[in-house]
């Protein structure tokens, strides 16, 4: 059961929000706890992706990006104090603002744009032909084995149909713009869910680790499912989330579009769906035990509205996905990896550069699934091979695997770029001398890079540790539908991976929560400081009488 719990201000008025329920609650600080070891453990012991850092910096660059962020909205109030003589002057302001980061985010896109590689480049390829109406000169074999990406392809086939017909010449800087225009979208909707939780303050408070993990994105140089599928698990929540705080009917048709929206993003990255499941499991499981008829009618009414959206929309995608003829009719279910491919995939390790690889792409593994032609037998392979491995392992050493996936999937704050395919920091497109400079930060091996890469993992690192340090803090606002929602969601994420195959390319479109999360726990700390240091300014004696000496 839930109860209703008056929060801080939002946007300058005071705004009623429910608490989670006592089990959705419980997971999420579970959650926390979790997050809070892998944080520790991976500051103690790294477990390095693709780049190694160095601890000492990561450390340092974090404690830079705290102190960042927490002032960064103490300017923005003064710049607010400052232009309130003139007040039809601060939209123009923020908006000048905004238009200011992403072109930077869209230059720096420009700049480190590569050659498509790996899975990307059959996306790129095939959504070129498609653009350009030879739709048989697409990569059939690649989308009959990976049909989880022929949707992301046609929908770039369309976008790249739209840039030449708008004059585009060169089709890779407008894919890379596009790239820069997701991940903006997603910081946007950053903040927008940090003011929905928290008001203005949380809100400013995601500005800084948005900028760093999202608009100068380690994975800028490459667009593929992780950075355009990271629009939707935020918007997903953005949507409960204002859904929480509307009247019917609008609260039911926010959540349909939470099922539409769920829909598109599961077509493009499957994990996407966990946002929405755990999403209807926190509603269903925060009944008010004073308003439980109400509560269970709406919740079950938001739930069915979700799922049928998500049908509807996955249909819909799917009807045109078979008319685009790629792959052939009848061959994507007979031919793609069944998810006990997965399986099997995520319960090996194999040597990286800077250590093992846990759950990881194999080659082999590969191979050898693809080798088997009936789909059945496939299936029932994939699931003898994971069998065999876990019994191999015994249950303490599957234990000790389990941890050590986790430790590795989560320690890696620039998300394993770099790490697919034959990605080369020496061939970048952009030869202009502006872009020059920028790629001695991006690249492995270039002179600034180690900066950087600092940068991004120390942003992580505080970002994981904000999140854990929830456990600790006991504000009302940290346990409402929405933050919850966010941890189940996420909890249920890291037992996918745990599980499946992994690395920490696959965690990025998540990175909004984290952000989120991480700043309703930076404004909670700095509040209880605040609170801490007026109570012991009202507890101190004020002028003491000064002694009489005789």
């Amino acid at each position: 059961m839930s109860h209703t719990a008056r929060q801080g201000p939002v946007g300058g008025s005071k705004q009623t929000t429910r608490t989670a329920g006592l089990l959705p609650r419980f997971a999420g600080l579970l959650w926390c706890a979790l997050i809070l070891w892998l944080a520790l453990s991976n500051l103690v012991v790294p477990s390095y992706g693709y780049s190694r850092y160095e601890t000492w910096a990561a450390v340092l660059a974090g404690a830079a990006v705290l102190v960042l962020a927490a002032g960064y909205p103490w300017l923005l109030s003064r710049l607010d104090a400052a232009l309130s003589p003139v007040r039809w002057l601060q939209i123009p302001a923020a908006l000048l603002g905004w238009a200011a980061v992403f072109a930077v985010s869209a230059r720096v896109a420009d700049a480190v744009r590569l050659p498509p590689d790996w899975d990307a480049a059959a996306i790129y390829y095939s959504g070129t032909a498609v653009s350009e109406g030879t739709p048989e000169a697409a990569d059939r074999g690649y989308f009959e084995v990976n049909p989880n990406n022929l949707l992301l392809m046609l929908l770039l086939g369309k976008y790249l149909e739209a840039a030449e017909s708008f004059g585009a010449v060169d089709l890779r800087q407008s894919v890379a713009y596009l790239n820069a225009a997701v991940l903006f979208s997603g910081m946007l909707l950053t903040y927008a869910c940090g003011y929905l939780f928290g008001g203005k303050q949380a809100a400013r408070l995601t500005l800084v680790p948005s900028i760093i993990l999202i608009a100068l994105s380690p994975w800028l140089p490459v667009f593929y499912s992780d950075t355009a599928g990271l629009l939707f698990p935020i918007l997903i929540l953005c949507l409960v989330g204002l859904a929480a705080r509307s009247r019917l009917p609008g609260r039911l048709l926010l959540w349909a579009a939470a099922g539409a929206a769920a829909a598109v993003g599961y077509g493009i990255k499957p994990t996407v769906l966990i946002a929405l499941a755990g999403a209807v499991l926190v509603l269903l499981l925060s009944i008010r035990r004073s308003n439980w008829r109400q509560d269970l009618l709406a919740g079950t009414v938001a739930a069915v509205l979700a799922a049928g959206t998500f049908a509807g929309t996955n249909a819909a995608l799917n009807s045109w996905k078979e008319a685009s003829g790629i792959p052939a009719a009848g061959t994507s279910d007979s031919q793609a990896l069944p998810f006990t491919h997965f399986l099997k995939v995520g319960a090996q390790q194999y040597p990286g550069p800077h250590g093992d690889y846990y759950g990881a792409y194999n080659e082999k593994d590969r191979t050898t699934t693809l080798a088997v032609e009936d789909p059945q037998e496939r299936f029932n392979a994939g699931l003898r091979a994971y069998t065999e491995r876990v019994e191999s392992m015994g249950p303490g050493g599957y234990a000790a695997f389990l941890n050590a996936k986790l430790r590795w999937i989560t320690g890696d704050g620039s998300f394993f770029s770099w790490g697919e395919g034959s990605m080369d920091a020496n061939a970048f497109l952009a030869e202009d001398s502006f872009s020059r400079w920028v790629q001695d930060f991006y690249g492995p091996g270039r002179p600034g890079f180690g900066f950087l890469l600092s940068v991004w993992q120390g942003t992580w690192f505080l970002l994981l540790g904000l999140c854990g340090a929830a456990l600790f803090l006991r504000a009302e606002r940290l346990q409402a539908l929405g933050p919850v929602t966010a941890r189940l969601g996420l909890l249920g994420l890291l037992v996918f991976l745990m599980f499946s195959e992994g690395r920490a390319r696959f965690l990025y479109l998540y990175v909004p929560y984290f952000i989120v999360l991480g700043s309703l726990s930076l404004q909670a700390a700095e509040e209880l400081a605040g609170r801490t240091w007026r109570r012991r300014a009202r507890q101190a004696p004020a002028n003491p009488a000064p002694k009489m000496v005789e």
